[in-house]
């Protein structure tokens, strides 16, 4: 099986680039029939044409299209080999890891994190995970950055940076809106649709209900915000949920909330190794409180 001549590729990927046979031949240091003829070996090689000539240009066709495409990725991977084994330079990373706790999860506002795209060709990878894990992760330089709703039990080369809070709120049906005068002691008097025991919420939900002398009946137990949803819609139940779940239920007009729980609000917290020097720290500086 013929393989793919290098030397072919890299002087269609120059004259492509030029968009020029004698300009590509002056760069080389070749003749342009020397040029002509190894393209044209290209083409055989693909068995299709790459150029094709307009208004006394070069110009690509769909397919020379597609090899200048590939053709630049190889010799920018063949760049970076060389700096990495020659010049001894470390590649670019041009991927952004951030762990999530799942403590932090169900509280996190994904669109606060969207200025990390910038630049475009950036790409976020997002971990969710326990907080230990992830921290080990962190220290593994696995990921750039963690978010967790504390800074307890970070090692001596990490620092911790408070870049917003959890706000907690209770909503419910408009039919309920009489509630609001006197909230929230009217809560037991409404049914309320509960966190599974595995939800780290749920234990905050029943310490603030024990603290404050609240029994709502509970109807149902569920973690998808889609129940709550319909739960809430069809006016069955309240629930108590993160401002980023308050803000899509209250997109029903149906909807309302009846106050918001301050005594639930956590900080959030980034995470990152002091030696860090990526794109989230133009977030945090931006985002620290």
């Amino acid at each position: 099986m013929n393989r793919l001549n290098y030397n072919h590729l890299y002087y269609f990927y120059i004259v492509a680039s030029l968009g020029s046979i004698k300009e590509a031949s002056e760069k080389l240091f070749v003749t342009q029939p020397t040029i002509s003829d190894q393209l044209k070996l290209l083409e055989e090689y693909f068995e299709t044409s790459l150029f094709e000539r307009r208004n006394r240009g070069l110009h690509l066709t769909k397919s020379g299209e597609l090899a200048f495409d590939y053709a630049a990725k190889i010799f920018e991977l063949g760049n970076e080999l060389s700096a990495i084994l020659i010049n001894k330079e470390l590649p670019i990373k041009m991927s952004l890891d951030i762990g999530v706790s799942f403590s932090m999860s169900q509280y996190f506002l994904y669109e606060d994190i969207l200025p990390l795209l910038e630049p475009q060709d950036t790409k976020i990878h997002i971990h969710e995970n326990e907080k230990h894990l992830l921290m080990a992760e962190l220290e593994a330089e696995n990921i750039d950055i963690l978010f967790t709703d504390t800074k307890e039990s970070i090692t001596s080369n990490m620092k911790a940076y408070k870049v917003g809070v959890n706000k907690t709120f209770v909503v419910a049906h408009k039919k309920f809106r009489k509630f609001k005068t006197h909230f929230p002691e009217k809560l037991s008097e409404i049914s309320f649709v509960n966190y599974t025991k595995d939800s780290s919420l749920r234990y905050e939900i029943e310490l603030y209900f024990s603290q404050n002398n609240l029994a709502p009946k509970v109807i149902a137990e569920a973690d998808d915000i889609n129940f709550f949803q319909v739960m809430i819609e069809q006016g069955l139940a309240f629930a108590i949920v993160p401002e980023v779940a308050k803000n899509r239920l209250c997109a029903n007009k149906d909807t309302i909330v009846l106050g918001e729980l301050e005594e639930l609000e956590t900080s959030v917290w980034a995470i990152v190794k002091k030696s860090y020097n990526g794109p989230a720290l133009n977030f945090i500086k931006r985002r620290k409180k």
